[in-house]
């Protein structure tokens, strides 16, 4: 499953927890404790957006809906990429 995730977030780039869920069919809890795996583990790396983001909203895909709040988005790490290539 944590695999499963990763290629997924890999695949689309932005996808929500929802989403993910929904596409694996498990609930998004589960889909939570993956990504707490993946972050531990140093296959995901945790961004914040919002008043601190170095992002130019212009090239923000959030740039719509985020009016400079918080929002948690995750990028696969290099060391992710690696997992992902080897499997």
């Amino acid at each position: 499953m944590l695999r499963d995730i990763l290629r997924i977030i890999n695949r689309d780039g932005y996808i929500s927890r929802s989403q993910l869920a929904k596409e694996l069919n498990i609930l998004k809890d589960i889909v939570d404790e993956g990504i707490m795996q993946l972050l531990r583990r140093g296959y995901l790396l945790e961004e914040n957006t919002g008043e601190g983001c170095a992002t130019f909203c212009v090239k923000c895909p959030f740039a719509r809906n985020c009016s400079k709040e918080i929002v948690k988005t995750f990028k696969i790490s290099a060391k992710g990429e690696r997992y992902l290539k080897n499997r």
